[in-house]
């Protein structure tokens, strides 16, 4: 093999390997960084059940429908990305709870074809009507498995 062909040869792999390893069209992963995720525990912390009537939000007219109606120890709920706080009602058949979050909010860029992304952090408590609520995890992230830790 002549030293052209191999320099060519080196050069066309080279080539290929760029084309595909590092392509033009990026990837952009519709990954939820919004998602509070609220555990409701028991005085030893193991997991304990609510059932809801409904849940709302303050400044979100259609509330959540899919909790409606439902029993459950975790509650996964989005953060306004338009503002810095966020108010839930919880309506259960004998009580209504409310818990209010602050955070902030920070635009970050993807990539320029992907556009921005939120990135929430500082999460804390305005205010709440359940007795005892412990914040885990400051940020919102998806890779953050519990935020808000609420015993019943």
């Amino acid at each position: 093999m002549g030293r052209k062909t191999r320099y060519g040869l080196v050069i066309l792999l080279f080539g290929a390997w760029f084309a595909v390893g590092c392509g033009d069209i990026p990837t952009c992963l519709d990954v939820e960084t919004s998602l509070v995720k609220i555990n409701f525990v028991d005085a030893n912390g193991k997991a304990r059940a609510i059932t809801l009537t409904a849940l709302q939000a303050i400044n979100n007219p259609e509330g959540f429908p899919e909790y409606a109606d439902s029993t459950l120890s975790r509650l996964v709920v989005p953060l306004n990305p338009g503002d810095t706080t966020t108010t839930f009602i919880l309506q259960q058949a004998a009580q209504t709870d409310t818990i209010g979050l602050s955070y902030t909010v920070k635009a970050i860029l993807i990539s320029p074809e992907c556009g921005l992304d939120a990135a929430f952090d500082k999460l804390d408590t305005t205010f709440t009507t359940f007795k005892k609520l412990k914040i885990l995890s400051p940020t919102i992230h998806e890779e953050v498995t519990v935020n808000i830790e609420i015993t019943l």
